[in-house]
Parts: C-alpha cells; structure tokens; sequence
C-alpha cells in the first residue's frame, strides 16, 4: 500500500503534466511541419512520443503499483530531466532536418546527456523498489516468526 494518499495524488499528478506536454509537443510538431513547406522530418512528428511514453505511461503506472517506499525528489528531477532532453532532441533533429542541415556534436551531446539521466534517474527507481520490496519481506518474515513463537 502506498504510503499516503497525496503521493499517489502526486504521482497521478505528474503523469496528467506529462499528458499536456504530450499533448503540446504534438501540436508543436504539426503546427510546425504545417509551415515548412511540404518539408517533413519523423524526429519532429514523433516527438510526442517520449513524453508519452517515458513520462505518462511511466508515472501512471507507478501510482497504481502499490509501494512501501518511493524515491525522493531529486531521483524524480534526475528522471524527468532525461526525459525532458530526449524530447528535446527529438524537436532540435526535426528542426534542423527541416532547415536541410545538420549538426552532430549537439546530437551526440543531447543524446550522451539524457541517456545518462535516465539510466541515472531510471535506476534509482529501481535500485529503491528493490530495497522497498526487501524490507517488505523482511518485515513480513519478522512478523510471521513472531506470531509462529
């Protein structure tokens, strides 16, 4: 079970923040390639994507998953910092292939940059649900050697 009500709350809360920037970045993208005549680049309509699924579906699945213990605010700022850079790297490749030029070293930056964030914040997450799932067991056990006494 969670700890309260309000981290659940949380938690939905920014999986509904991440709908809206979904929701955005699409729009964005659209309204974009509308005027880029009869220019298209996939990073730029498929931004949407990684909000979506790397920050919606991420955190809507985590408030229904019940949790003893859930990672702090700077995991979660770690986290959505990654993803925030993802997404933007997705519109900056879409916006300079629709210029018609390119740019590497910013790509591999943005690229290096959110892979570390998010194997940096995605890991925490994971490293705390082990650690709280353990102490669950644990706690369980102790409880169950007592009563056995």
């Amino acid at each position: 079970m969670f700890i309260s009500e309000r981290i659940k709350r949380n938690t939905l809360k920014t999986a509904f923040i991440y709908i809206g920037i979904t929701i955005f970045v699409g729009l964005f993208g659209g309204i974009y390639e509308m005027f880029s005549n009869n220019v298209f680049s996939p990073a730029m309509y498929l931004a949407w994507i990684i909000p979506c699924t790397l920050g919606a579906f991420v955190y809507l699945a985590l408030a229904y998953i019940p949790l003893e213990k859930v990672p702090g605010m700077a995991t979660a700022c770690v986290y959505n910092f990654g993803v925030a850079m993802l997404t933007i790297r997705s519109i900056f490749i879409g916006v300079i292939e629709i210029y018609g030029t390119t740019n590497r070293l910013m790509l591999t930056i943005y690229t290096v940059l959110s892979i570390v964030f998010l194997v940096v914040g995605g890991g925490a997450y994971i490293a705390i649900f082990i650690y709280s799932f353990i102490q669950t067991r644990k706690h369980k056990n102790r409880k169950n050697n007592e009563e056995v006494y």
